[in-house]
């Protein structure tokens, strides 16, 4: 499917071009991860639905929350927050899984990055289009602050690369970043408005949102959609700034310290 929507820019591309190789290596991650199972793409579909399910029964029928449009308000959140969790997680260890790649092509080591995060970044863009169905098959009326959308997706996907970069280098040297970083991905589901409001977290705690570019990221998706109303401006502004920052020194030290990972892996 997203071979066919992509196929007239790729047949323009230059043969050996650096975005035709970022491109296949995607694809092969992509394909590998849905296309050999029976349900194939759906599986990224059935993830954050079944979760989705869960968290709706519990907290509706056992916490009674009387948050509106609370499936999609779940569903809103847990898209955003697997495509960061997953991306993160399959790219902390690519230079290990790709090794083969490093020892045998000369090409640029970051374009296993974007190829990585892209992958996921098409099971995201399907679960983002079923979220948007449902919230038109809802009855809910989108204004024009749902044009914020693209920049709130680019936003997840600048941050995602630049974290799973930054830890890819870490992992070079400490390979017990694994395991921390799965504790802080729980620790961060929980610190991130997913299935809680912010209203009901108390204003001195607000600066969490700061701290953690993945709710901001969340809370404008909702405003601009569930609410159609504008975005929280100084969120906004704040985390393209912080996952372009962000993005920068995890290049720079990428660049500074990978050249070791020859040696080490």
């Amino acid at each position: 499917m997203f071979n066919q929507l992509l196929r007239p820019v790729l047949e323009r591309l230059p043969e050996n071009n650096r975005l035709e190789r970022i491109w296949k290596l995607a694809q092969v991650d992509f394909r590998r991860r849905y296309y050999d199972n029976s349900l194939g793409l759906f599986w990224a579909l059935l993830n954050p639905i079944f979760r989705v399910i869960v968290y709706y029964f519990a907290f509706t029928i056992l916490f009674q929350s009387r948050t509106e449009n609370f499936a999609l308000y779940l569903f809103s959140g847990l898209i955003f927050w697997l495509f960061f969790s997953e991306s993160t997680r399959k790219g902390l260890s690519i230079l290990t899984q790709k090794r083969y790649l490093i020892e045998n092509i000369q090409f640029n080591k970051l374009d296993l990055y974007y190829s990585a995060i892209f992958s996921v970044f098409l099971g995201f863009l399907f679960n983002f289009v079923a979220y948007i169905i449902v919230y038109i098959f809802v009855g809910i009326n989108p204004t024009w602050n749902i044009l914020h959308i693209p920049i709130l997706i680019s936003n997840i996907f600048i941050l995602a690369l630049a974290v799973t970069i930054l830890l890819s280098t870490i992992h070079i040297y400490f390979k017990d970043i694994v395991h921390l970083w799965d504790m802080a991905m729980l620790l961060g589901f929980w610190l991130t408005p997913i299935i809680y409001t912010p209203a009901q977290i108390p204003e001195r705690y607000h600066f969490i949102f700061y701290l953690n570019p993945v709710s901001g990221i969340i809370i404008n998706t909702r405003l601009t959609t569930l609410n159609a109303s504008p975005p929280d401006y100084y969120l906004y502004f704040f985390d393209l700034a912080y996952a372009f920052g962000f993005l920068l020194l995890s290049v720079f030290l990428f660049k500074r310290y990978s050249h070791v990972a020859a040696e080490k892996y």
